[in-house]
């Protein structure tokens, strides 16, 4: 399973998503795939919305896949009405991205980084633990 992380979308938002992802989602398992999955997210929290939350944001998880994906269709100067929810967004979308991009440059990092591995003893006198071997 992918990980994911949270950001938090008003009604605009969503429908914002819906409007510019709708035409990229295929019936397959290919990259383009992703789009399907994002869609179903925000389809649940504009039921919320419609429902009568009193959020003016609602939380989504996503994963950087579906960034990516925000990322490539949601246009910075886009506005439903008179609100930048493009800019609005994408910023939230761009962090996620730099989250996930350090998160995978520390672990690559950690997997090259050779660590002194040091016998487990019981004995304190010396700090390889057997005083006989000097």
């Amino acid at each position: 399973m992918e990980k994911t992380k949270v950001i938090q979308l008003t009604e605009s938002d969503c429908w914002a998503v819906d409007y510019l992802i709708r035409h990229t989602w295929k019936d397959d398992e290919g990259p383009s795939g992703v789009a399907k999955g994002l869609l179903i997210k925000v389809f649940s929290l504009l039921k919320e919305f419609e429902a009568g939350s009193r959020s003016p944001t609602l939380p989504v998880a996503l994963t950087e896949r579906e960034c990516w994906c925000i990322d490539f269709n949601i246009r910075h100067d886009l506005t439903m009405g008179h609100e930048p929810v493009g800019k609005h967004i994408l910023l939230q979308v761009f962090g996620l991205i730099l989250e996930f991009q350090n998160e995978q440059a520390t672990e690559d990092s950690l997997r090259g980084v050779n660590f002194i591995h040091r016998p487990a003893t019981n004995n304190l006198d010396t700090p390889y633990g057997d005083s006989t071997d000097h």
